[in-house]
């Protein structure tokens, strides 16, 4: 039977690389989701500007 699991030195799963691989998948999985949530916060703000022209000084 033949696996693709990396293994330390002495015979064992190589825990250390797995768990570096979960920290860069965490890592990336965080970077898209803070991504898509500012792009979503910009559209909503960018929407409200538009429905709501802000007045400027001389209009008070």
């Amino acid at each position: 039977m033949k696996n693709d699991y990396k293994y330390d030195a002495f015979g064992n799963l190589d825990t250390d690389f797995y768990v570096e691989k979960a920290y860069e998948l965490r890592r990336a999985y965080y970077a898209q989701a803070i991504k898509k949530m500012t792009s979503r916060v910009k559209a909503l703000f960018t929407g409200l500007t538009i429905a709501r022209p802000l007045k400027s000084a001389s209009q008070h």
